[in-house]
C-alpha cells in the first residue's frame, strides 16, 4: 500500500511535471504491484473522476479478475474509457458470434482450470468403473481421493468468483453509473 500511494500521490506528479512520455509513465507504472496490471489509461481515468477513493481502484482491479480473467466481470475498454459488467458464466444468448468473443475473453487459465476439472472427473468415472469390475479397495480408494481433489478445485473456482463478484457489487452500488451493461453484439 505503501509503493501504491507513493507511485499515486508522488510518482505521477513527477512525470507529468516533467512531461513524461507515455511509455516512461508505463514502465514506472510496472514496478507498482497490483497496479502494474492496470492500463494506465484506468489509472488516468480514476484520478480524474475517483481520485478520493483507492478503494475503488483496488476494487476495480479484483473486479476485472487480474489474476483469474475467466472469472472477471468488469472490463476495461480504453478506446471510450468505459467499464463494463460482463458475466463470463451467463447462460443468456449464447449466439455463435458470443460463443466465439467468450473464447477469446476467457484466458488461458480458466482454460486450463476447466480442462483440469474435465480430466479429474473422467479419471474419476474410469476409477470407479474399475472399483466395480475388480472390487479392489485400491480403485475405492483412488476414486475417493480423486473426487476430493476436484471438490477442493472447484471449491477454489468458487471462493475465488465470490470474490470478483463482491467486488463488482461494491462497485456498481456505489458508482452506479461507473460500470455500463455490456453488448457482446459488436
Amino acid at each position: 500500500m505503501k509503493k501504491i500511494a507513493e507511485y499515486l500521490v508522488t510518482t505521477r506528479k513527477e512525470l507529468k511535471d516533467k512531461n513524461a512520455d507515455s511509455t516512461e509513465r508505463e514502465a514506472v507504472l510496472m514496478s507498482v504491484p497490483y497496479l502494474k496490471y492496470l492500463d494506465l489509461s484506468q489509472i488516468d481515468f480514476w484520478e480524474k473522476n475517483y481520485s478520493d477513493d483507492l478503494e475503488l481502484l483496488l476494487d476495480l482491479y479484483v473486479a476485472q479478475g487480474v489474476h483469474h480473467k475467466g472469472l472477471r466481470r468488469v472490463i476495461w475498454n480504453k478506446n471510450d474509457l468505459n467499464y463494463y459488467y460482463y458475466d463470463p458464466f451467463s447462460l443468456k444468448n449464447k449466439s455463435k458470434k458470443k460463443k466465439l468473443r467468450l473464447k477469446r475473453l476467457m484466458s488461458s487459465t480458466a482454460r486450463s482450470i476447466i480442462s483440469i476439472l474435465i480430466l479429474a472427473i473422467y479419471i474419476s468415472a474410469m476409477l470407479w468403473i474399475l472399483s466395480l469390475s475388480f472390487g479392489s479397495a485400491i480403485f475405492y480408494y483412488a476414486f475417493g481421493i480423486i473426487i476430493g481433489i476436484n471438490l477442493i478445485i472447484f471449491s477454489l473456482i468458487l471462493y475465488r468468483n465470490q470474490i470478483v463478484i463482491d467486488a463488482t457489487e461494491k462497485i456498481i452500488n456505489q458508482y452506479p453509473d461507473l460500470v455500463k451493461g455490456l453488448d457482446l453484439e459488436e
